[in-house]
């Protein structure tokens, strides 16, 4: 075995692929890309090391390089392997942890839910230790209009999409505080974008208060909304702003499991409200 050889297995660990999970984690911090100067320079290695890395990683497809210029992008190689990763039964098993800390803070049911044919899909839930729980169901779909889980997905959306999603609301009152029209729910679903965490006033339930915040994986996609159920009588207005931040830490931990970085919420949420502003006439 050779010298380099050796050294490359070293501790029983192999260096040539440490080096290449190295990269990865690099360039997945940089959305708009990185040059292999500029990698060099964060992971302190040699250029020449990091060309023979890169190209590899880029043939496998791990890695990619825009037609324009020779920053590195993730790769569709890596998306695929974490779709893998993230099917539904996944998705339940990371999510059950975070539910149960949350209904053990809150007292109250707490739930997970994606999107579902434009509605809101509680995929998994776990009920707290307090009577008298609130019933949502495994399987249930919410509209998104008059749900904390709804409001919180919808505060995920492109304009586009937002556009495209609620075109066709119609709004039905199942309760006499049920929103009424599309502006009302977009200065709810901007407030929530804004605050991180969306709320249900007894507007699909009138006996129900309901608190939810934002779930996003690796690429910073919000695919889910963390939240909890409460009856009014126990969950008044005070109490739901004491949960704000329990909530908000609790959607973080978890999107941290699906592969998000916690410290680009705050430059992507700018990013997105500036677009949104742009395509409204604000900016």
């Amino acid at each position: 075995m050779t010298d380099e050889a050796s050294e490359d297995r070293r501790d029983g660990r192999i260096q040539s692929l440490e080096r290449a999970f190295s990269v990865l984690e690099e360039v997945a911090r940089h959305r708009s890309g990185i040059t292999l100067s500029e990698l060099s320079r964060e992971l302190g290695l040699h250029t020449s090391t990091l060309y023979h890395v890169t190209r590899t990683l880029v043939s496998l497809g791990y890695l990619r390089t825009g037609p324009d210029d020779k920053r590195y992008r993730i790769g569709r190689g890596i998306f695929q392997l974490a779709s893998a990763c993230l099917d539904e039964a996944e998705i339940c098993a990371t999510a059950t942890p975070y539910l149960e800390k949350l209904a053990e803070a809150t007292g109250e049911a707490s739930h997970y839910a994606i999107w579902e044919r434009r509605k809101a899909l509680i995929l998994v839930r776990h009920a707290g230790p307090n009577a008298l729980q609130i019933n949502e169901r495994a399987g249930t779909l919410r509209p998104v209009y008059c749900t904390a889980i709804g409001k919180a997905l919808l505060s995920g959306l492109e304009p586009d999409a937002y556009d495209e999603y609620t075109r066709d609301v119609d709004f039905a009152p199942y309760t006499p505080s049920t929103l009424k029209d599309a502006q009302e729910l977009r200065l709810q679903v901007e407030k929530a974008r804004r605050d991180g965490i969306a709320f249900d006033d007894c507007e699909f339930n009138a006996e129900v208060r309901c608190m939810a915040a934002t779930v996003r994986d690796f690429s910073g996609k919000v695919v889910g909304a963390i939240g909890f159920s409460g009856p009014v009588w126990r969950m008044s207005l005070t109490d739901m702003a004491e949960y704000t931040s329990i909530t908000r830490s609790i959607a973080a931990e978890l999107s941290e499991q699906f592969g998000f970085r916690t410290e680009e919420v705050a430059s992507d949420a700018t990013s997105t409200t500036k677009a949104r502003s742009k395509s409204h006439g604000k900016a």
